[in-house]
């Protein structure tokens, strides 16, 4: 055989071991990869639901005032002078009117003006409007404003508390 040939050979040989090599890893690891049967991907809520079950009674009720809708809608909130509405991970609030402010969490950290791409610091008036993320469940939430005594509506998605102060 000449040298060409040769080369033919194990050149095909390199690329039907690399091939099979690449059949068997993608085989073997696809009991892992997030999503297939073996490994299904569940949301939070179905893990804390799991939990609650599980424990049974073991850990208290949670506050009536806390309140989610089950379909993930959108909720209309009235917001009146002294009450305030706080968001959990997750939730989005949208302003549609009166004067709003920002109230921080519990380490001073402000809401995701996501429309504005901003932080809203503890205080700080909220556009109409703009979508307002709360990352985190360390009681940030929304406020009327101090010198403003009328009403806001606020649309929001995801679990939220109002509480009166």
């Amino acid at each position: 055989m000449n040298k060409h040939i040769k080369g033919m050979i194990a050149l095909t040989a390199a690329g039907a071991m690399i091939f099979a090599g690449q059949a068997w890893a993608d085989y073997a690891g696809s009991a892992g990869i997030p999503g297939s049967a073996d490994d299904p991907i569940v949301t939070k809520s179905y893990v804390d639901e799991k939990i609650q079950q599980a424990l049974a009674g073991v850990q208290p009720q949670q506050p009536q005032q806390v309140q989610s809708p089950q379909d993930g809608g959108l909720v209309v909130e009235e917001l009146t002078p002294g009450e305030t509405l706080y968001g959990f991970a997750g939730t989005e609030f949208i302003v549609r009117t009166g004067r709003v402010v920002a109230v921080p969490g519990q380490n001073g950290d402000g809401l995701t003006d996501l429309t504005a791409g901003a932080d809203l610091q503890g205080g700080t008036l909220v556009e109409l409007n703009h979508l307002l993320l709360i990352p985190r469940s360390d009681s940030r939430g929304l406020r009327l404003a101090p010198d403003y005594n009328g009403k806001a509506y606020v649309i929001v998605r995801g679990k939220y508390e109002s509480r009166s102060q």
